[in-house]
C-alpha cells in the first residue's frame, strides 16, 4: 500500500461497514487522490440498478471527515514544543491570558488535541500489547508482561504531568468557558484512561501467569481505584454501575467523546454536481427535437398545402418524434455527463467555516461486468471459496469512484504554532440492510448419515460480498490495489477480512 494513501475495511456494527481511507497531505502542492471500489453482489441478493439507484446509495451512507490525528509518542508530549500539553502549559503561564479571546481558544484547542493525541496512542498501545494484533511474537506471556509494564511507566507521567500544569484552571477566578471546557475535556481524559487500564487488565489476565500477574493486576487495579476518587474529588458523578442500567454514563460519555474530538471533524457540504451544464445539454436535446418536427412541418405545409390529411399525417408524426428526440436526447446527455460529472461534491472546511481546505467528489453506479478494468477481474478470482468464478453464480457490480483534492498549504493556517497536521482521514458508513431483503434463514438444518442413523445438523447460511479497490495518487505512480470479503447473513454482518492480494498481470484499463 503506498505511504500516501490507506484503507480499512471493518465491521462498525451488525448493519455498517466502514471504509476509512488515510490520506497523507503532499507538501507544497495539492495532495490529489483517486478511489475506485467495485462492490461485487451475488445476483440472488435481487440488487441492481432498477431497485438499488444513487439516490438510495447516498441515502444509506454516512461521511465524516476528520484531520488525521497528530504523531506524538507518549513521552514526546511531555517534551516537543508543539505538544498540546507544552502548548498548554505555556499559555497558561500568560498572566493575562484570561483577557485574550485568542489566547483562551488555543488553551481550549489545546485540551481537545490533548484528549484526542491520548486516545490514538492509547489504543496503538493497547494494540501491541496485545498479541494478536501485534507483530512478531515470539513469547506472549513475556511480551504482554513487558508491554503491560511500559504501558504504565509511560501513561502515568504524562496524566501527573497534565494535571499539575491545568492548576490553573481549578481556580474559581479561572475564565467561565475556558473552565467549563476543561473540566469536561478533563472527565473526558479520566473515563480514557480507566478504560485503557481495564483493557490492559483484561490482557494481562488472558496472557500473564503467577506472581508477575498479581504484581500487574495490583497496579493497574491502583490506576482504576485513582481515576474513580479523582472524578469523585473533582464533582464528575458519572460513573458506572454494576446493578444498573448505566445509561446516564454511556450518554455521558459519548457525549464528552464527541466534544474533545470536535477539534478534528471538518465541516462538509454537499453539493450537486452539474446542474446548469445539465439543464443547458436538456435545452439543447428540446431544441433539436423542435427544429426536427418544425421541419415536418413545413416541408409537408409547402408540398401539400395548409389544410390537407397529409400535413395533419406530418404534424402527429412529427410530434411523436420530437417527444422521443428529446427523451433520447436527455439519456444521452445524462450518459455523457456521468462520464464527464460525478454525484456529488463535497467541500471541506474547518469546522469554524474560516479556512476551505479542499474537496471530494462522488459518483455511484452499476457496471456490467464486461466492462470491469482487466485487473480488477483478474484480481476478484482471489479468495474464491468454492473455485467457481463468482462463487457459483453471477453478480451485480457497483461502481463507487472517490476523488480528493486537498489544498495542503492551507492545513497550517488552522492552527499556527499548534501540532502538525500530516492528513486527513475519510469515513465512510454504508448500511448493507438493503443487501440482506432476499436472503435465506441464516440457519438451515442438513441430513447426516453417522454410524448408521441419519440426524440432522445445523449449517450456517452466508452470502460473500467482494470489495475490491484501486488506490490512485496524485504522482502518477502505478495504482494500488486492495481486495476485501464481507460475509453476511439475513442478521447482518458475520465478519470482515482483508485478501491478500498478488500484483495484478493484466494491465488495468
Amino acid at each position: 500500500m503506498s505511504e500516501s494513501i490507506r484503507q480499512r475495511v471493518l465491521a462498525h456494527d451488525r448493519f455498517q461497514v466502514e471504509l476509512r481511507h488515510s490520506y497523507r497531505l503532499q507538501p507544497d502542492r495539492k495532495s490529489q487522490y483517486r478511489i475506485t471500489t467495485y462492490i461485487f453482489l451475488p445476483q440472488s441478493l435481487g440488487v441492481d440498478g432498477s431497485v438499488y439507484s444513487p439516490q438510495e446509495f447516498y441515502r444509506r451512507v454516512q461521511n465524516y471527515v476528520r484531520l488525521r490525528t497528530p504523531a506524538f509518542t507518549l513521552q514526546a508530549l511531555c517534551r516537543e514544543s508543539r505538544s498540546p500539553l507544552l502548548q498548554l502549559r505555556q499559555t497558561l503561564a500568560e498572566p493575562d491570558w484570561a483577557d485574550k479571546p485568542l489566547q483562551r481558544e488555543r488553551i481550549i484547542t489545546s485540551l481537545k488535541f490533548l484528549r484526542a493525541i491520548l486516545n490514538s496512542r492509547l489504543n496503538r498501545r493497547l494494540r501491541r500489547m496485545n498479541p494478536a494484533t501485534a507483530r512478531q511474537v515470539v513469547d506472549r506471556e513475556e511480551h504482554v508482561r513487558d508491554e503491560a509494564q511500559r504501558f504504565i511507566d509511560d501513561v502515568s507521567p504524562v496524566v501527573a504531568y497534565f494535571r499539575a500544569i491545568a492548576g490553573p484552571l481549578h481556580s474559581p477566578d479561572a475564565e467561565q468557558t475556558v473552565a467549563q471546557d476543561y473540566r469536561l475535556t478533563d472527565e473526558s481524559i479520566s473515563l480514557l484512561l480507566e478504560e485503557s487500564y481495564l483493557s490492559a487488565y483484561s490482557l494481562v489476565e488472558q496472557f500473564v501467569t503467577g506472581e508477575e500477574r498479581s504484581r500487574l493486576h495490583a497496579a493497574l487495579s491502583r490506576l482504576v481505584e485513582q481515576e474513580n476518587e479523582y472524578r469523585a474529588g473533582q464533582g464528575y458523578r458519572v460513573r458506572l454501575l454494576p446493578n444498573s442500567d448505566n445509561e446516564e454514563y454511556l450518554f455521558r460519555s459519548s457525549a464528552l467523546k464527541k466534544f474533545t474530538s470536535n477539534v478534528l471533524y471538518l465541516a462538509a457540504s454537499v453539493q450537486t454536481e452539474g446542474r446548469t451544464l445539465e439543464q443547458l445539454l436538456f435545452a439543447a436535446a428540446a431544441g433539436i427535437s423542435m427544429i426536427f418536427a418544425t421541419v415536418i412541418a413545413f416541408y409537408f405545409q409547402a408540398r401539400f398545402g395548409t389544410f390537407t390529411l397529409p400535413v395533419f399525417t406530418a404534424l402527429v408524426v412529427g410530434y411523436m418524434f420530437k417527444d422521443r428526440i428529446k427523451e433520447v436526447g436527455r439519456l444521452l446527455s445524462v450518459r455523457l455527463l456521468r462520464n464527464v460529472l460525478y454525484d456529488r461534491r463535497i467541500i471541506l472546511q474547518t469546522s469554524d467555516h474560516r479556512h476551505d481546505l479542499g474537496f471530494l467528489r462522488e459518483k455511484v453506479g452499476f457496471v456490467p461486468k464486461e466492462e470491469l478494468p482487466d485487473a480488477v477481474r483478474k484480481l476478484r478470482r482471489v479468495g474464491l471459496d468454492t473455485g467457481l468464478d463468482g462463487d457459483g453464480q453471477q453478480e451485480s457490480v457497483i461502481d463507487y469512484t472517490k476523488t480528493v483534492t486537498l489544498f495542503s498549504q492551507k492545513f497550517d493556517r488552522i492552527y499556527p504554532g499548534g501540532p502538525a497536521l500530516t492528513g486527513v482521514s475519510d469515513i465512510l458508513r454504508l448500511d448493507i440492510r438493503p443487501f440482506l431483503h432476499k436472503m435465506a434463514d441464516p440457519v438451515q438444518r442438513k441430513p447426516l448419515l453417522r454410524e448408521g442413523r441419519v440426524q440432522m445438523v445445523r449449517c450456517r447460511k452466508v452470502y460473500h460480498v467482494h470489495l475490491i479497490s484501486v488506490i490512485r495518487d496524485g504522482n502518477g505512480s502505478a495504482p494500488r490495489y486492495t481486495a476485501s470479503q464481507l460475509t453476511l447473513n439475513r442478521k447482518g454482518i458475520v465478519r470482515v477480512r482483508r485478501l491478500s492480494l498478488p500484483s495484478p498481470q493484466a494491465p488495468e484499463r
